[in-house]
């Protein structure tokens, strides 16, 4: 058995920027314990067949700049500054 408690669940959530309610913590902390215990049995089983592994093939190619007029493209924009779309701010940083 997996040792996971209420602490390792508050060390997770704090390292995570997870804002958890008292109310739910110790059934998050019982969900997650089942779910590392399942893991634990999953790695028990033995299989009957090898399977070999997949070779991952990088397909790699040269970078080609294509010059080209973005002032008509740019035109469309709901807004720019300079020769750039102005998009929201998305990040909070």
């Amino acid at each position: 058995m997996v040792k996971f408690d209420k602490e390792e669940l508050l060390k997770l959530a704090d390292l995570s920027a997870l804002k958890l309610y008292d109310d739910e913590i110790d059934n998050l902390v019982d969900q997650i314990k089942k779910l590392l215990d399942y893991t634990e049995e999953l790695s028990q089983v033995k299989l009957s067949k090898e399977v070999a592994p997949i070779k991952n093939v990088n397909t790699f190619r040269e970078d080609e700049i294509i010059k080209f007029d973005s002032k008509p493209l740019l035109d469309q924009a709901p807004e720019k500054k300079d020769n750039f779309f102005v998009v929201p701010k998305i990040l909070k940083q």
